[in-house]
């Protein structure tokens, strides 16, 4: 063989070499880009005109991969940069082969170096380069191929539109997932109360009480058909024999309801609606009394009311008897009971004689009303009414020496006081039979009511040091610190640990309130007001405002609005994707921000309707960008002009 023949030889094994590796990493960048576009669209869905892109992009990016490859090996297509290649490998030719080849020598020294190049063995090298290049471009091509295979039929489709195993027919069937509709049961409790089934069909968002049970049906098979609801895998069954079902209870916040089929997908939003406690509030008595003698009658009235319906009411009394520490007692009754089955709105009233109470001197009524719903799933819910005290005064109260009486002790804070003292007694003695989580809640609640207590005694403190001005009273700050330690022991169900210093808060308020009783000699003088004057100009109406939702805050609001500016640029691109990212961004909102919840309801009805959606979608971006100001007049300049 001579030295040409073999330089030819060693060209066509590296060219082919050379070949197949392009091949193999233009095959490997093809499965690769199709894996990352399968990954991304479970982020991020893909619009069907970007789904129809990937195969091409991808099979794209395989042919530019080949043709790089081939354009890094290029040498293997010239005679003599192969000869050079092989020269590197063999120093010992000493650029024998060169000489051999080139056509100037090759007929006066050819014969003489003919032995010279016959001891090279280019072939050896060649299958050395061949296992370099081969071995990582079958390794990428083997794991990206595996990849790509091993993954889901449901994400391959969802990337590329098409199923790489889906038979012709399952590929032409229409989604499953348009035609969908069902209903709404709420709970028993509710049922009994009037709420009736609530049928939807093709909805964006699903409202019910929590604890309803919801139904879904749609046109299909169940095979393939995936379901999610927040993280809660579903299942999908048959429904007769031309549809599917799942269904799933009511869940207590809300969540996006995620249906896919093949490359199909679907959200919609779940906005539960949770039973709230009933309202009552104590018509009669009007206000807390203090009289000398018990005799007559006292009438009670309560109306109450609930956003599902009333279970029913009751008043009760508890009376306090002793003035002194060691000495208190309590006497809890309740009197009366009605059942409103299941109204929406009650009133209960009834007149009972003072004599029944049994009350003597210095002794102290304690009134209220008590409303329960008939919620079964987390309930039901007891609300209670503000508390009326009436309070017998001893004879040692009227003093000879004061024509006005003094005003009587914060009776109120007292009975408050007691009756917490009563309540932890009563769960402290109980514990053993109570239930654990029922125990713990009932001591943290007697915990927020003793929070009021605490309120009340730092209100006298202020009003003490006339706001910072005298030094506050020890009485006061001593039974403010013994109320905080009652409060942290009733935090962590510790009652045994609550008691000692709720009574010796107890005792340092009556020695207060002892303390500080003044006797005027005589009339006070009456304060001159020129009634003319002062009369219709207050500004005060007497009624507090409705409490409102604070604002979305400013850090929220940047976030959020970025998110809405963003899902907005969709709209004409890849509506599929924009709705359902407004879908989300909805079901957050339904948890902070019900009004902003509502807006995006409108915007996304309105887009799925093919309707025109300006207005509810400047209504979103209103509520996040917050009020505008408007000035009606030109604000003034704020630099100087300068005279020359």
């Amino acid at each position: 063989m001579t030295a040409i023949e073999q330089v030819q030889r060693t060209k066509r094994d590296l060219g082919l070499v050379a070949g197949v590796t392009a091949a193999l990493w233009g095959a490997g960048v093809t499965f690769g880009a199709l894996v990352v576009a399968m990954l991304l669209s479970l982020l991020v869905p893909f619009s069907p005109g970007f789904r129809a892109a990937v195969l091409p992009v991808a099979l794209l990016a395989g042919v530019g991969a080949l043709f790089f490859v081939l354009w890094r090996r290029r040498f293997v297509w010239s005679v003599p940069r192969v000869a050079l290649w092989v020269e590197e490998r063999v120093p010992e030719l000493r650029y024998a082969l060169m000489t051999a080849i080139d056509s100037r020598y090759a007929e006066q020294l050819g014969e003489r170096l003919a032995p010279i190049v016959a001891k090279a063995n280019p072939g050896a090298f060649v299958r050395r380069a061949a296992w370099r290049s081969l071995l990582p471009a079958g390794f990428v091509l083997l794991l990206t191929g595996a990849t790509f295979v091993v993954m889901p039929a449901t994400w391959r489709e969802a990337a590329v539109g098409v199923g790489a195993v889906a038979a012709p027919a399952e590929a032409e069937m229409p989604s499953r997932l348009e035609d969908l509709r069902g209903s709404v049961t709420p709970p028993a409790y509710a049922i009994r109360s009037g709420h009736e089934v609530m049928e939807f069909d093709d909805p964006a968002s699903i409202a019910g009480l929590v604890g309803s049970q919801v139904d879904l049906h749609g046109l299909g098979i169940p095979d393939g058909i995936e379901i999610l609801l927040g993280e809660t895998p579903l299942e999908a069954t048959q429904d007769g024999s031309q549809g599917w079902m799942s269904g799933f209870t009511m869940p207590d916040s809300a969540v996006a309801l995620e249906l896919r089929d093949r490359q199909y997908r679907r959200l919609v939003v779940i906005a539960p609606r949770t039973d709230e406690a009933p309202s009552v509030e104590l018509l009669l008595p009007m206000r807390d009394t203090t009289v000398r003698v018990v005799r007559g009658d006292i009438a009670l009235q309560a109306r109450m009311s609930d956003d599902i319906g009333l279970g029913g009411a009751f008043f009760e009394s508890i009376v306090t008897m002793g003035q002194e520490e060691g000495h208190i007692t309590f006497r809890r009754d309740t009197l009366e009971r009605r059942g409103f089955s299941g109204a929406r709105n009650g009133e209960f009233a009834m007149t009972i004689p003072l004599a029944d109470f049994r009350l003597g001197e210095g002794d102290m009524l304690s009134l209220r009303a008590v409303a329960f719903d008939n919620n079964t799933m987390s309930g039901p819910s007891y609300t209670t009414s503000e508390t009326r005290v009436l309070r017998v005064a001893t004879s040692s109260e009227y003093d000879s020496l004061a024509i006005e009486g003094a005003p009587p002790p914060n009776d109120t804070l007292f009975l408050t006081l007691r009756f917490i003292i009563q309540l932890t007694e009563e769960i402290h003695a109980d514990r053993d039979r109570l239930d654990r989580d029922l125990f713990v809640d009932s001591a943290q609640t007697i915990g927020l009511q003793l929070r009021r207590v605490i309120r009340t005694v730092e209100q006298m403190q202020v009003e003490w040091t006339m706001e910072g001005v005298f030094d506050a009273n020890p009485l006061l700050a001593e039974a403010h610190e013994a109320l905080w330690e009652g409060a942290r022991a009733l935090y962590i169900a510790e009652t045994g640990e609550a008691l000692p210093p709720l009574w010796a808060a107890l005792a340092l308020l009556e020695e207060f309130v002892l303390a500080e009783r003044y006797y005027f000699r005589g009339q006070p003088p009456e304060l001159l007001v020129n009634l003319g004057r002062v009369r219709l100009q207050g500004t005060d109406t007497g009624y507090a405002e409705p409490r409102v939702r604070r604002p979305v805050s400013g850090e929220l609001r940047e976030e959020m609005l970025e998110h809405y500016t963003r899902s907005v640029q969709f709209l004409e691109t890849a509506p599929d994707s924009a709705v359902n990212a407004l879908m989300l961004m909805q079901v957050d909102a339904l948890r902070e921000y019900p009004d902003l919840a509502s807006f995006l309801g409108e915007a996304i009805n309105a887009i799925r309707d093919g309707e025109d959606a300006s207005a509810p979608l400047a209504n979103v971006r209103r509520y996040l960008e917050g009020e505008t100001i408007v000035r009606r007049t030109l604000t003034s300049w704020s630099a100087m002009w300068l005279k020359r």
